[in-house]
């Protein structure tokens, strides 16, 4: 339940396609961006793990206290811990399990491969791009052509030079790739499905003209959009709170 006639939406949000469509005009542009989940998963793992030997969680700990229980865990570790115990009952449980199903407005629990493959269908039906992080040049041309924007309403190309996304540690063992692939089953297959149909749009966009497209982003840096952005500030109506209360992950404990 956001507020009505909203220009732009880019704080943190669960995607609902009912919703938002409510809420905002017929030609509004929908995108999100995918990062390679096991990536996702070590940066996860290092930034809510801030603290985690503290005797006392917060949200922002958990679901790394619920697992961790006060030891001191490598990410590997972490991850056979994790495995078994993450579902739906753990509070913020799906920080470590399909985070970025979740975050797109998929139950991180599914497991039926056809169930799994139809929400994925009426995802990509209700996007209009999903971009890549690790073909980050790419994505941004493709929503450059979406907008119909110039460079410096865009991005910045500081940003995207300099900033650079390498894999870090690989699996120690088979047995922690089938944990991990059981944690993250949603999350690699929307990697796979839209990895596969972002070089699709590469080709209809064409080659050469991408390639000519990356080597002229500009220098300079984006222009400020005056935009309003939906915030749940003191001036939101208590419908709103109540609706993002509702709908944002549970503090306490099980």
């Amino acid at each position: 339940m956001f507020p009505l006639n909203a220009s732009i939406l880019i704080r943190h949000s669960r995607f609902d396609a009912n919703e938002m469509k409510r809420c905002f005009h017929s030609e509004t542009r929908y995108f999100s961006i995918l990062r390679r989940p096991w990536d996702l998963f070590q940066s996860a793992y290092n930034f809510y793990g801030k603290g985690r030997l503290e005797k006392t969680a917060t949200c922002f700990q958990m679901p790394i206290f619920f697992v961790n229980k006060g030891e001191n865990l490598t990410v590997h570790q972490f991850l056979l811990k994790a495995a078994p115990l993450l579902n739906d009952s753990v509070p913020w449980y799906f920080r470590f399990r399909n985070f970025q199903a979740h975050d797109l407005g998929i139950d991180p629990m599914l497991t039926n491969q056809k169930e799994i493959n139809k929400e994925i269908r009426r995802l990509d039906d209700n996007m209009d791009l999903v971009m890549i992080l690790e073909h980050l040049e790419e994505s941004m041309v493709l929503l450059k052509d979406l907008l119909c924007m110039d460079w410096e309403t865009v991005t910045e190309t500081h940003h995207l030079k300099k900033r650079e996304y390498k894999r870090t540690m690989q699996f120690e063992t088979t047995k922690h790739k089938k944990a991990f692939a059981g944690l993250y089953n949603i999350d690699l297959a929307l990697y796979d499905y839209f990895n596969k149909t972002l070089w699709k749009r590469v080709d209809a966009y064409g080659r050469e003209r991408m390639a000519k497209e990356i080597k002229i982003l500009p220098k300079s840096s984006s222009k400020s959009l005056k935009t309003k952005q939906i915030h749940p500030s003191d001036n939101s109506s208590e419908e709103i709170k109540q609706y993002m209360f509702e709908n944002s992950g549970r503090c306490e404990l099980p």
